[in-house]
């Protein structure tokens, strides 16, 4: 699998972590739902805006996904379940150094996924490259300090360090130079596929690292190794796009394919079809299908536990509130009426 790159700064990964593993995941969790916890606590208004920040870099499908998501679980999820801190206020900023999010779609998709964004509140900044991320901001071009204490990282991504031991010639982004037939220059025994292999022999770029390349390279690559068995000649690998999905939120999506473009609720449908579809066996498929429907109609979430040591927060590494420990607490919110949304 790919790893995330963080443009050349190494130092930033423990700051502003990747999204691409479960582990990821549960980091990221335990990020999120350690910045509402400590926002409930903090007596300083000034630090208690900036726990309540999230910035997301990057704004590709993984990006609009998340900054979507956090967006929701601060006005819906939350927006009930805190006393002093009012999580509506919550600000997710998406910053993307590109003139648009969702660059591998049609401009008039990406312009649909910002105004279904912005009906969640999130902030959108194209063109902002970052130059600094720190524990108490992120810095763009232009000196300008965005302060959070809540980092995630979507933007670039690598190959497997695996394939730097192999001795053959890579990519910049570290993934392996492959012939048409996905096979290794000069070993034709070795084959790479999926987001490790550097395929540039339809179009004169790489193709993406998404799910589709690397299954349909896979079965391209047993091809070949079955007809090399056989005495046969091998067939060259093509990618057949089948289009591109990207899910925004409850209702929320965008689909782009040859023939077909959807937004919102169509759109948000398809993307659950396709994913059930893909599971493997009819019980895991109902399973699931009752799970989301029930977190539909109901806002509920699974279960919100905090693991590790909340030490390791950027936070925590900030400096500490200036305001002493005697200054009472802000007075808890008056309970809003329930939502129709």
């Amino acid at each position: 699998y790919q790893r995330r790159v963080h443009g050349g700064h190494d130092e930033w990964a423990p700051l502003a972590p990747g999204i691409k593993t479960l582990e990821d995941a549960l980091d990221i969790r335990r990020r999120v739902l350690m910045a509402f916890e400590l926002a409930e606590l903090e007596r300083d208004p000034v630090k208690r805006a900036r726990l309540l920040t999230f910035v997301v870099i990057g704004g590709g499908p993984t990006g609009v996904e998340v900054a979507g998501s956090i967006a929701e679980l601060a006005r819906y999820v939350f927006a009930r379940e805190f006393r002093r801190v009012d999580t509506t206020e919550a600000r997710v900023i998406l910053l993307e150094a590109g003139p648009m999010i969702l660059p591998t779609f049609l401009k008039t998709m990406s312009q649909k996924a910002v105004r279904q964004l912005s009906e969640l509140g999130v902030e959108i900044r194209t063109g902002q490259m970052v130059t600094n991320i720190t524990p108490e901001a992120v810095v763009v071009a232009g000196n300008i300090q965005i302060p959070t204490a809540t980092v995630l990282w979507s933007a670039g991504v690598g190959g497997n360090p695996l394939a730097k031991t192999l001795g053959v010639p890579l990519d910049r982004a570290g993934r392996v130079v492959v012939d048409p037939d996905c096979s290794i220059p000069g070993h034709p025994e070795v084959f790479v596929v999926g987001d490790m292999m550097c395929f540039t022999h339809q179009g004169g770029t790489p193709l993406p690292g998404v799910s589709q390349v690397a299954i349909q390279s896979a079965k391209a690559a047993a091809e070949s190794i079955r007809d090399t068995l056989e005495g046969k000649s091998r067939t060259r690998f093509w990618y057949h796009d089948k289009g591109a999905m990207a899910t925004i939120g409850r209702s929320r999506a965008i689909c782009q394919t040859t023939y077909m473009r959807l937004s919102g609720w169509p759109a948000w449908i398809l993307w659950l079809i396709v994913h059930i579809l893909a599971l493997v066996g009819y019980r895991n498929r109902m399973n699931v299908l009752f799970e989301w429907f029930y977190n539909y109609w109901t806002y509920k979430r699974g279960a919100r536990l905090i693991t590790k040591s909340a030490m390791s927060h950027a936070a925590l590494q900030a400096p500490a509130p200036t305001a002493p420990l005697s200054a009472p607490l802000p007075p808890p919110i008056p309970p809003k009426p329930a939502s129709t949304a």
